[in-house]
């Protein structure tokens, strides 16, 4: 009865972890180009945006970029964006592109930590803080992830502090799944 109780338990344990961390990869395509993949929890919920045509843009201005967006499906209120701009080649592009969203993203950021890295061969530029959404306190998380010599890839979440510590490991391990899809050379478009 005891080893019956014992392969029970493991068997519990295991189907209960595969649960907690079961995961689908999606990737970040633009006109069949893909840039980028990432894992994401299964108890999360996905939007991969839509294309924009450029020739359906106004004159002299490039289409949106796509932007692909995940939150816990338990209904707690965290964003996680990811999306390529358009025309934006290296970090100083990107955190220039990122402070004229500044606004419509959050107001009072205040950055709080600042650092490089790496993560799956790319180099990666963290910058994490506070600012306010609708008056309420937040906190964000921003990653600048160089996937090729003229592409970077913008991942940011944005939620209540209790919030992004209870989803911080699911988080984390999106983070570090993305991987490149874009040659290293200079031959993508």
């Amino acid at each position: 009865m005891r080893k019956k109780l014992v392969i029970l338990t493991l068997s519990l344990f295991f189907i209960t972890g595969a649960a907690v961390w079961a995961q689908t990869s999606i990737s970040y395509s633009i006109h069949g180009e893909k840039y980028f993949s990432i894992d994401i929890p299964d108890s999360w919920m996905v939007n991969v945006g839509t294309e924009n045509d450029e020739a359906l843009a106004p004159e002299g201005e490039a289409p949106k970029s796509r932007l692909i967006t995940a939150m816990p499906a338990d209904g707690t209120p965290l964003w996680f964006g990811m999306w390529v701009p358009n025309d934006v080649e290296n970090f100083s592009e990107a955190k220039t592109y990122l402070d004229s969203l500044r606004d419509q993203l959050l107001t009072e950021v205040v950055t709080k930590d600042r650092k490089t890295g790496e993560i799956n061969g790319m180099d990666v530029y963290y910058a994490e803080g506070t600012g306010k959404k609708d008056k309420e306190s937040m906190d964000f998380s921003a990653a600048f992830l160089q996937l090729s010599e003229k592409h970077v890839a913008i991942i940011i979440y944005i939620g209540p502090h209790e919030t992004t510590i209870a989803h911080g490991k699911e988080l984390m391990q999106m983070l570090q799944s993305i991987r490149s899809e874009l040659p290293t050379g200079g031959e993508e478009k």
